[in-house]
C-alpha cells in the first residue's frame, strides 16, 4: 500500500530547482533599467495621471456618501450627481471620464 501522506512523497515531489543567482542579479538590473526608462519622458506623468484619477474618483464618491448620510432625497441627488458629472466633465479630459465617472 502507497502511503500519499508520507514526507518522502512530498519531498521527492517537489519541482523547485536551485536559484540561479547569476539571472537572478541580470534580471533585477533588466527591471531596474526598464522602470528607469518608463520613467523617463511622457513615462513620468504616468503614476501622477493614475492618482489624479483616483483623486478625482474618491472626490464623486465622497459626495455621493455625503448624499446617503443626508438622506437626500432622489431629486436632489439626481441633481448634485449631474451637476458633479458636468464638472467633472468640463475639469478633466475626455478620456479620463471612464475612469472617473462610471455612467
Amino acid at each position: 500500500m502507497l502511503d500519499t501522506a508520507s514526507e518522502a512523497r512530498f519531498q521527492s515531489a517537489l519541482p523547485f530547482e536551485p536559484v540561479n543567482q547569476a539571472r537572478l542579479a541580470r534580471l533585477r538590473q533588466e527591471r531596474i533599467a526598464a522602470r528607469v526608462t518608463a520613467q523617463a519622458g511622457v513615462g513620468r506623468y504616468v503614476d501622477k495621471r493614475r492618482q489624479a484619477q483616483v483623486a478625482a474618483r474618491h472626490a464623486l464618491e465622497r459626495i455621493v456618501i455625503g448624499l446617503r448620510e443626508r438622506n437626500a432625497g432622489a431629486v436632489e441627488r439626481e441633481r448634485v450627481l449631474a451637476s458633479a458629472t458636468h464638472a467633472a466633465e468640463l475639469q478633466l479630459p475626455e478620456a479620463w471620464l471612464p475612469f472617473v465617472v462610471s455612467r
